[in-house]
């Protein structure tokens, strides 16, 4: 029985993934999931899940857990708060879950739309084991920062934009290696490389005389 309760589990989960990702959070409800996973108990996925932010926390888990092993055995390799290296520690282990033609995947798309629920796991990464690898590459990404000089005041929108640019650029990968045929699509070792070309860029853009001016402003 325990078997099948956790294969339920898991259906439930992708299919919330999917759903979810294709539609956003708020335009699919527990009751469509359960009836698309073939549950024929409209409410499996509120006696599995409780809720919809434990549903929404337990795609994040799912996947997040290979991804958070991957990223801290990189983070535990790196000597010092090398940029670059910050910058692939966070994308290639995400990467991972990118799907392949004729074999998609939805998690990048879903975690973009899931990012801000209330109660989700990326609204607080020190909550839980499995976001442990993320909440370390943001504090050495906020030193690497203040070692360029970058002030305080820029450092968390730098991190935002950084991280949003990323996984952003993976949720739309991901979309074209569903959609697009096999030749549209460019060569998938390239193009991570030249996505920590530009999210370095971006992190360590030089801040201008204004810029500067403003954020040694009174908050």
């Amino acid at each position: 029985m325990a078997g099948v309760e956790a294969d339920t589990r898991t259906r439930l989960i992708e299919v919330a993934e999917r759903l979810w990702a294709e539609r956003g959070v708020n335009g699919v409800s527990l009751r469509e999931i359960g009836a698309a996973a073939g549950q024929r108990n409209t409410g499996a996925a509120r006696y599995h899940f409780g809720s919809k932010e434990g549903l929404v926390n337990a795609v994040f888990e799912h996947r997040m857990v290979p991804v958070n092993e991957r990223r801290e055995a990189m983070l535990a390799e790196l000597e010092d708060n090398d940029l670059r290296g910050l910058a692939e520690a966070f994308l290639y282990p995400l990467s991972e879950q990118l799907g392949q033609p004729g074999r998609p995947s939805w998690y990048l798309r879903f975690s973009m739309q899931a990012a801000y629920v209330d109660g989700a796991a990326p609204t607080d990464l020190s909550a839980q084991p499995w976001t442990k690898g993320v909440l370390e590459l943001r504090r050495r990404f906020d030193a690497a920062l203040a070692e360029l000089g970058i002030p305080a005041a820029l450092r968390r929108d730098r991190w935002e934009l950084f991280t949003g640019h990323l996984a952003g650029a993976l949720a739309n990968r991901e979309r074209q290696v569903e959609h697009l045929p096999r030749k549209q699509l460019s060569d998938r070792t390239l193009f991570l490389a030249g996505l920590v070309d530009t999210a370095v860029a971006l992190a360590a853009a030089p801040v201008s005389a204004e810029t500067a001016r403003l954020a040694r402003r009174p908050a």
